[in-house]
């Protein structure tokens, strides 16, 4: 295949939203689909298509360049068991020995390098699909109350702060206090945690990290993060970072946030 993309998928929609677009534009498409997470209709939309365990980096480069493909795009969420229980062949064994700690971004930059070191370019999801990204304002009707802002804005440090780290992209705060920040459990288990402390309307960031490639793991919302705040009964108001924090399906989880009395805001800053 020549112009063809490779699309290494984990779960949920956005593999499935790369797949729709590269099709659209009439790219050949090769999918690496990460077992037990990405979606098997991915198998449908692609030219070529292999399942592989996480950590099978060598035939993950072998399938790429029998593939012809020369642009990558590495995104979709990984499950804890996968995580916790991955099968790494003698190049990721390598690869892992050479990082000093496990954090996310540390390994997909390591990762990224191994690729590039062999051909491969890797592109943000966002270059394919701009239109996940949104411009800073209010999204929502309403607007949140001056404790809520003030809930926010001690949030968007916090969540900066966490990011700095390596650790997560989202905390939750109430009362200008910290009450859950998001580390291994992910963003939805953070706020049910966070929510559940509170007795009166939570503040939630989600944030890119300050030193962040957005090629890597980009920070994600969409309408199952408003049903999650909105089952919790407490969230009041959550800010992402402008043109950074991709929305999946926008017009939904903006509807979604208006029916549950949520503010949705986009900011921008570091």
């Amino acid at each position: 295949m020549t112009n063809a993309i490779g699309l290494i998928a984990g779960n949920r929609e956005l593999p499935l939203l790369v797949a729709e677009k590269a099709r659209e534009l009439g790219r050949p498409l090769a999918v690496a689909a990460l077992e037990g997470e990405a979606e098997p209709l991915l198998a449908e939309l692609a030219e070529t298509f292999v399942w592989l365990k996480l950590g099978q980096l060598t035939v993950l480069a072998d399938f790429f360049q029998a593939a012809g493909v020369c642009e990558l795009i590495i995104i979709g969420g990984l499950g804890r068991e996968s995580i916790f229980n991955y099968e790494p062949d003698e190049a990721a064994v390598a690869l892992m020995a050479a990082l000093d700690d496990y954090h996310t971004d540390k390994i997909l930059r390591a990762l990224c390098r191994w690729l590039e070191e062999r051909g491969f370019r890797v592109r943000a999801a966002s270059e394919l699909l701009p239109e996940l990204l949104t411009p800073p304002g209010l999204l929502t009707r309403l607007a949140p109350g001056e404790d809520l802002v003030a809930d926010l804005k001690v949030a968007w440090r916090v969540a900066k702060e966490l990011g700095r780290l390596d650790v997560g992209h989202c905390a939750v705060v109430s009362d200008r206090i910290t009450l859950a920040v998001e580390a291994a459990e992910g963003t939805d288990e953070a706020i049910r945690r966070g929510a559940a402390l509170a007795d009166k309307p939570v503040a939630v960031a989600k944030v890119v990290k300050p030193v962040q490639d957005l090629r890597l793991d980009p920070p994600v919302i969409g309408p199952e993060t408003i049903r999650v705040m909105a089952e919790t009964g407490r969230v009041g108001a959550l800010v992402i970072d402008a043109s950074q924090v991709l929305i999946v399906n926008r017009d939904e989880t903006v509807r979604l946030a208006d029916e549950a009395g949520l503010a949705l805001l986009a900011w921008t800053g570091s």
